[in-house]
């Protein structure tokens, strides 16, 4: 099913289905009301959606109705239909409010140190609608958040700026940071809000985030006693705003049994719980081996067997297959091309499989960033600018994506703007990313500085 906006796969009914579908558009409208009321950035979200709580409580062993995750192309939420219902919203959809907030946000702050990324996330997380009316409801604080804060005090703003990464934190730790940023958040909106959209101008234009802040703030004195007032008092803004037109396209069809086990398998991988790598593969295994019993050419199927294929030469006979099977697919396209580079394969042929999935999908920013990578290592920058400046406009936060556009700017003369992309690139790089990978990029940071060094006579 495809609205407007999104891609829903689910084994709901047809009609919650569309239902779902629609009041993701309506929800995702109205968190563009934190902006402005003609904002309206481009890309699409994929969802899963199974029926209840306990189907997703097969693929693990917690009980939960949602989380959000990265797919092939892009976010993804994975939830039950149960838990998004508009009106009060429960925790379950809370969840998926907070990270369709991390999606939005990206078009439009630049840079986002991680406390202003989860504070003004956790600030938006709280919308709901009122009654039946088409009025959004923004302000309002979180409950759990603001208790905590009353009861265990909050975290200065020098602390939160040194918050880099959650990986290895404790549940109580996280629990500071979180509602900390979300008080810091809250409060210069409704205190210091002239100031706060000066700083958020700033990061839109992909200024450096500390020195943007203590530029918009500069002259306002004591942030920390406002703040305890802030709190004793408990005066805040809530805003009632009209809820603009809501695309109401919808288009459905029905998926068939390798699409669904191809699901499965996806889900397999992912979902949170305690399963090991290996169980985890074992099961997935079972579900890629189900799908191609029903349709051998299933693309999705196809594309995570060769995943976990180890052999260079069967991931390019599996994609050649599929390709003669599929040829208007740009997913399988897109995988020929991906095998051939891992192969040895000609640049020739590399650069009409790469050109062939681009005309297929047009808007897939993953596709339009490997034909311009495929350009940049042949040290062809005009063929690359256009396809690279397009892939970051539908995943302004994607660090392979900036990285591909700070190469392509580099590689034409313009050392000032490859030095801000990169950085932006390792800002945006999710902490999970093996420090390998990280270095690659700070190496080619530090490869771009020297050079503008090198042609400005002066650090930039």
């Amino acid at each position: 099913m495809k609205s407007t906006h999104f891609r829903v796969q689910t084994n709901l009914s047809t009609e919650a289905a569309e239902k779902t579908a629609l009041e993701l558009e309506k929800f995702r409208r109205a968190l563009l009301l934190a902006w402005d009321n003609e904002f309206d950035p481009p890309g699409e979200v994929e969802a899963i959606i199974l029926r209840s709580p306990d189907q997703l409580e097969e693929f693990t062993d917690a009980r939960i109705a949602g989380f959000a995750s990265r797919g092939e192309n892009g976010p993804l939420l994975v939830m039950s239909g149960d838990s998004f219902l508009m009106g009060e919203s429960s925790a379950d959809q809370r969840i998926q409010a907070h990270e369709l907030a991390h999606y939005l946000s990206s078009f439009v702050l630049l840079r986002q140190p991680r406390w202003i990324a989860e504070g003004f996330a956790s600030y938006l997380e709280s919308l709901y609608f009122k009654g039946a009316s088409a009025e959004v409801i923004l302000g309002r604080p979180v409950r759990w958040m603001l208790g905590y804060v009353r009861a265990h005090g909050w975290m200065s703003l020098e602390e939160l700026w040194a918050w880099q990464t959650i990986n290895g934190m404790s549940e109580s730790d996280l629990r500071r940071h979180y509602a900390s940023s979300w008080l810091w958040v809250h409060y210069l909106m409704n205190v210091h809000g002239e100031q706060f959209a000066d700083f958020q101008g700033r990061l839109a234009r992909a200024e450096e985030p500390r020195r943007a802040f203590e530029a918009s703030f500069q002259g306002v004195k004591d942030l920390a006693g406002g703040l305890r007032t802030y709190v004793d008092t408990g005066r805040y803004a809530i805003l009632t705003i009209p809820l603009p037109e809501v695309p109401s396209k919808v288009e459905t069809r029905e998926l068939d049994g390798a699409e669904v086990h191809a699901i499965r398998a996806r889900l397999r991988l992912m979902t949170p719980g305690s399963a090991t790598r290996e169980q985890r593969r074992q099961q997935a295994e079972q579900e890629i081996a189900q799908a191609l019993r029903e349709d051998p050419t299933n693309v999705s199927a196809v594309y995570l067997q060769s995943m976990f294929s180890e052999d260079a030469s069967q991931r390019l006979a599996l994609a050649r297959e599929l390709v003669k099977a599929r040829p208007d697919s740009g997913k399988a396209w897109a995988m020929l091309a991906d095998a051939l580079r891992q192969s040895g394969g000609s640049a020739v042929e590399q650069e009409q499989a790469l050109l062939r999935a681009m005309e297929l999908q047009p808007q897939n920013a993953t596709v339009l960033n490997n034909l311009a990578w495929f350009y940049v290592g042949s040290e062809n920058p005009q063929k690359a600018f256009e396809l690279a400046k397009r892939a970051v406009a539908l995943a302004p936060a994607d660090a392979a994506i900036l990285d591909t556009y700070a190469a392509v700017l580099f590689q034409s003369g313009h050392c000032p703007d490859s030095l801000r992309i990169q950085r932006r690139a390792l800002d945006v790089l999710h902490e999970s990313t093996p420090e390998s990978q990280r270095r690659i990029l700070q190496d080619r940071l530090d490869k771009y500085e020297r050079a503008c060094q090198r042609t400005s006579g002066q650090k930039p």
